[in-house]
């Protein structure tokens, strides 16, 4: 008879953890805005966690000219995976509201 009070408990329990563990693993579990980044962006709203190619595919621009407007020293090489936070970190003089106004003429 006390088995059956523990049942409901734990078939919540279960029922919880379960559907939360089936979505994550078909990949319908998002936590974060981070990884989806709409078309149609303009310069406002590019943000340090994005990479260079989210950034470049919502503003519709090829990759390589973000590249050349952050304008990296010889011997860096930035990649398309490079999240723009950490682009200050190798290019010296690099701000993301410096390429904010950049990106702002590009498009003009």
């Amino acid at each position: 008879m006390r088995a059956t009070v523990w049942v409901a408990p734990v078939a919540s329990v279960v029922i919880l953890f379960g559907s939360v563990g089936i979505a994550q693993a078909t990949g319908g579990w998002t936590t974060s805005g981070r990884t989806v980044v709409q078309a149609d962006l303009t310069a406002e709203d590019v943000k340090g966690w994005m990479t260079i190619q989210q950034a470049a595919d919502g503003l519709g621009v090829p990759v390589a000219a973000i590249i050349d407007l952050i304008d990296p020293p010889e011997g860096v090489v930035l990649e398309p995976g490079t999240a723009l936070r950490d682009v200050e970190a190798v290019v010296d003089g690099f701000s993301l509201a410096t390429l904010r106004e950049k990106l702002r003429t590009l498009a003009r």
